[in-house]
């Protein structure tokens, strides 16, 4: 085992119950591209896994990124430069 620190990777998992394949797939879209946004700002080494609940399908995008990083800054997933929250 080496000491050398990896690549932070993310992976969107969206159940059936959120709606049908076209809400499932917007629901995925979106929160792999907050994913993306804020992947600078992540400490290295992550593995994170987000699962998205029924009401992810009726969220703005606006509504998904603050959670994410509500939940971001709770985790502790964050550098110390936690991102803004004006977008």
């Amino acid at each position: 085992m080496t000491d050398q620190i990896t690549e932070t990777q993310g992976a969107v998992v969206v159940s059936r119950r959120v709606g049908p394949a076209v809400t499932r797939n917007k629901v995925k879209r979106r929160l792999r591209e907050v994913f993306r946004h804020e992947l600078p700002c992540l400490k290295s080494g992550l593995w994170i896994v987000v699962t998205a609940k029924p009401p992810a399908a009726n969220a703005t995008m606006e509504s998904l990124r603050s959670e994410w990083l509500r939940l971001g800054k709770r985790l502790s997933i964050f550098d110390d430069s936690l991102p803004d929250q004006s977008g």
